[in-house]
């Protein structure tokens, strides 16, 4: 369900993004404040009641809060963030099927009160962060999808980016540093109160129950790594640390070397090259260890098509990318007011992923020599 955001908040947000795009060195400070504004708390609740979801680790439902007093609770979280009285609690992680039936992956859910900060915090950087982002990014943005994506896929085939680097990066989410990604906010944002904020998020310990029901808690202040999957947040963070491989990407002037295309959705990402896929292919393996990734966090699958098969691909793209919308949505994901997909293998493996079925190629095989040079390689 989608929420039209209100008059005031747009105009916020706006005038956020405007500064940042007009002033793309510009740190932001006064921006906590903005988290605890009696409006911005009031629709961020009414976006996450709208997307319902589970309870978190406190048992605390909506129903709930409605006896209690929507108006009464909000104000008690609002006396928390302004006093500096509010810690994140405890995030309840689930296992939910993966879509296609391929095993399981987890899932965090945060408790409706951080649900609530959360997409507030996200109201306030999100359009900060969206003056910097890249056009080559599709995951998670305001007005830009997977079948967005996917077209942009299609028409660079058609053009003839018919060298293709495929490749995803495993358990990204998980992954993620803290260190590195509290430095990608901090390039953008002083406000010490809000970093602190951030920061307490990252560092919020993770409850698992067991199926014997014994409880098993991770994460935590020792935590250096992750943000979870299903915080509200998350996807935001994941896509700022993600621009750092964008920036290197145009940095390193791979699209001008190799003509080359690049499409990346949440944690995977395709690279459409006119010729050189193979030095593409490894100088993306040489250059990810430095942007701080775990080598092990890295596969890859890649192939030179030949052009018609290279349009054929683009074709069957198209028509995968209901699936993955529905896959998505399934997905659990809490959003402030849109259904925009958790990613794992719901994104880019839907849609993006190209799997030469007619060559008889799949992920981590090598494609026979007889089609062409191979730039699969084993996870490093």
């Amino acid at each position: 369900m989608s929420l039209a955001t209100p008059k005031q908040i747009r105009k916020l947000q706006r005038a956020l993004y405007v500064k940042a795009k007009q002033e793309p060195t510009r740190r932001f400070h006064f921006l906590y404040d903005k988290v605890w504004r009696r409006d911005l708390l009031a629709y961020a609740y009414a976006c996450c009641r709208a997307n319902g979801g589970a309870p978190g680790e406190d048992g605390e439902t909506f129903s709930r809060i409605q006896a209690y007093g929507v108006e009464r609770w909000l104000d008690d979280l609002r006396e928390e963030l302004r006093t500096g009285r509010y810690t994140p609690q405890p995030i309840k992680r689930v296992m939910i099927p993966k879509p296609g039936g391929a095993g399981q992956r987890p899932l965090g859910i945060p408790t409706i009160r951080d649900r609530v900060v959360q997409t507030a915090a996200t109201l306030v950087l999100e359009p900060i962060f969206e003056a910097d982002f890249d056009e080559a990014a599709y995951g998670y943005r305001p007005k830009r999808s997977a079948l967005d994506a996917v077209r942009m896929v299609d028409r660079a085939i058609h053009e003839g980016h018919t060298e293709i680097v495929d490749a995803d990066l495993s358990k990204y989410f998980d992954t993620i540093p803290h260190a590195a990604l509290m430095a990608c906010l901090a390039r953008r944002v002083s406000d010490g109160k809000m970093l602190h904020l951030l920061k307490m998020w990252l560092k919020a310990p993770v409850v698992e129950t067991d199926a014997h029901g014994s409880r098993r808690m991770s994460g935590g202040k020792q935590a250096t790594r992750g943000t979870p999957q299903g915080g509200v947040a998350s996807p935001l963070l994941a896509n700022i640390y993600m621009h750092r491989f964008i920036k290197a990407f145009r940095t390193y002037g791979l699209d001008r070397r190799y003509g080359a295309v690049l499409v990346t959705y949440a944690d995977d990402f395709v690279i459409l090259c006119r010729h050189g896929a193979a030095e593409v292919l490894e100088t993306r393996r040489l250059r990810f260890p430095r942007l701080h990734l775990q080598p092990d966090a890295l596969t890859a699958n890649g192939r030179t098509l030949s052009r018609r098969a290279a349009i054929d691909e683009g074709r069957r793209l198209h028509q995968g990318h209901h699936s993955a919308a529905v896959a998505a949505r399934e997905s659990g994901a809490v959003g402030r007011g849109r259904a925009e997909p958790e990613p794992h293998r719901a994104g880019m493996d839907g849609v993006l992923q190209l799997r030469f079925r007619d060559e008889g190629t799949v992920r981590g095989e090598a494609p026979s020599r007889s089609h062409g040079p191979s730039l699969s390689s084993p996870s490093a």
